[in-house]
């Protein structure tokens, strides 16, 4: 079904009141004027006969020229007819030749031939029985020819020896009649036309503020809230177009309070489902790395309560290994609680100038046996920077580096250790010579208990968690950390401010 607009629908309102009212304005006149207009008449020639008679004191001479005043101004003819037959007239009197050879002016004997037949036709139409002292009475007179005279006939003095005729024809009433209602069908045609023009603007201008309310509804059902009610008025519709703006702002605010709702708990959400997959790895991947040193100090343990091993170099060897297990599951379970307390951010920190020279020069005597085993050599004399940072969890950093380093480097390598300072920052950097990493693997080496060679990296005795306890360490202190292969081997790095962030709640600054 075709739907139509306000401003159609105000148009036709407009326009059906308008034809309505013009419509009732001709049906008045077709079926009421005439009997209106007829009580117009009447009531002029009853005005008529009163001023006429109020003004007769006797002097004919003065009634006839007040009779002839009062025609010249209307369309009213009078005459005074005497009980002896006398007649007279603005045209006429009775002294006046009515002998048509004597009458210069044809024109003017045709006129009084006229009167005096419609004089005629009256005096035979008046009840003169009733006739009475200062009555009058109304006629309707039809002359030969069938021309018809509404006429009143009253008496002019007390002894009604004088009478007043006035009359007028009925072809002027109706000619006025007709006229009056051509006149008002072309009118009404005009005041049609004015009208529809008006009820165009009026429409438009009452409907545009609807519509552009309309269209601003139709942007919020859509969540556009950009729009605004740009109408200045004051009235009902300019109240509207402001609520709808209040509700327009509100609504936004209210959706974008909503949506950020929705985005936190999304966050959240997925925040949960990380923390339930790392848990599950967490535990899948402990249980894996704890399963094989528990094995090994169990096997060995039954082989020495079951007497296996009678020699004292067996014995030795069978404690060795439980010693070298557990050692290894303890330092595992240490890396897991640090770990743990910096992703909780339960670690306590604190600031000192570190100087990496010395910090290097420290970790590379507590790895130089491991060093001399194997004919590595590890140069650390560009390091001489100092930063303000936790010392001991930049120390850690340095030990997993340089543990990776010894792990991965082949005899007889080389092992390379520098710090630069750069743009408020220092960076610290282990370089080792090796194949270096797949591209693909560089990003997941940071993940907890990933390894590239699980066989060969069992054997070196790592853990899979200390590239991880790097990341970690990182985080806590404002840094970063990455690792990227370059010729000859594969570098890692690890970047801090230059001085401790001030507004890091977990830095507690010791003087």
């Amino acid at each position: 079904m075709k739907r139509r607009s306000i401003r159609y629908k105000f148009f036709i309102a407009i326009s059906a009141v308008a034809l309505v009212f013009i419509g009732v304005l001709i049906l008045l006149n077709l079926f009421f004027y005439e009997d209106y207009y007829m009580l117009t008449r009447r009531n002029e020639l009853r005005d008529a006969y009163q001023s006429i008679r109020s003004s007769y004191n006797g002097d004919m001479e003065q009634m006839l020229s007040a009779m002839d005043s009062y025609e010249s101004q209307t369309a009213i003819r009078m005459a005074v007819v005497s009980s002896d037959g006398q007649v007279y007239t603005a045209l006429f009197s009775a002294d006046d030749p009515q002998d048509e050879s004597l009458l210069p002016d044809f024109d003017l004997f045709d006129q009084q031939r006229r009167g005096y037949i419609i004089l005629q036709a009256i005096a035979q139409t008046v009840n003169w029985n009733a006739m009475g002292a200062r009555d009058y009475q109304f006629l309707n007179v039809t002359l030969r020819d069938n021309e018809q005279y509404l006429c009143l006939a009253g008496s002019l003095d007390s002894d009604t020896s004088k009478c007043l005729f006035a009359y007028m024809p009925y072809a002027y009433i109706e000619q006025n009649s007709s006229l009056n209602l051509l006149f008002l069908v072309i009118a009404g045609g005009c005041a049609l036309l004015i009208c529809l023009v008006i009820a165009y603007l009026i429409s438009r201008q009452f409907t545009r503020p609807l519509i552009a309310m309309s269209t601003l509804a139709d942007r919020m059902s859509e969540l556009d809230f950009s729009s605004k009610y740009q109408g200045k008025g004051t009235d009902e519709i300019g109240q509207l177009g402001q609520s709808l703006n209040r509700l327009s702002a509100y609504l936004e605010q209210t959706i974008s309070e909503l949506k950020q709702s929705n985005e936190q708990l999304a966050q959240e959400i997925r925040e949960k489902e990380r923390v339930d997959n790392m848990r599950r790895e967490f535990i899948v991947n402990v249980s894996h790395e704890l399963k094989t040193p528990i094995a090994l100090i169990q096997g060995y343990a039954e082989g020495l309560t079951a007497g296996v091993a009678d020699d004292p170099e067996d014995r030795k060897y069978y404690c060795d290994t439980i010693a070298d297990e557990a050692d290894h599951m303890n330092k595992l379970v240490m890396q897991l609680l640090s770990l743990s307390r910096l992703e909780l951010g339960a670690e306590q920190t604190y600031t000192e100038d570190v100087d990496l020279h010395a910090l290097c020069a420290e970790a590379v005597r507590k790895t130089t046996v491991l060093c001399e085993s194997r004919g590595l050599t590890v140069d650390y004399a560009d390091t001489h920077v100092t930063v303000r940072t936790d010392g001991d969890l930049l120390d850690q950093v340095l030990m997993n580096y340089l543990s990776n380093a010894i792990r991965y480097t082949v005899d007889g390598g080389q092992i390379r250790i520098s710090a630069a300072r750069a743009d408020g920052r220092v960076r610290l950097t282990v370089f080792n010579q090796g194949d270096g990493l797949p591209e693909e693997e560089l990003p997941k080496i940071w993940e907890k208990f990933y390894r590239t060679d699980r066989a060969r990296t069992r054997a070196a005795g790592g853990t899979g968690i200390g590239l991880s306890l790097v990341r970690a360490i990182a985080d806590t202190l404002h840094g970063s950390c990455g690792a990227r292969n370059v010729e000859g081997g594969i570098e890692f790095w690890f970047e801090l401010p230059e001085t401790a962030e001030p507004d890091d709640p977990q830095l507690a600054e010791e003087e």
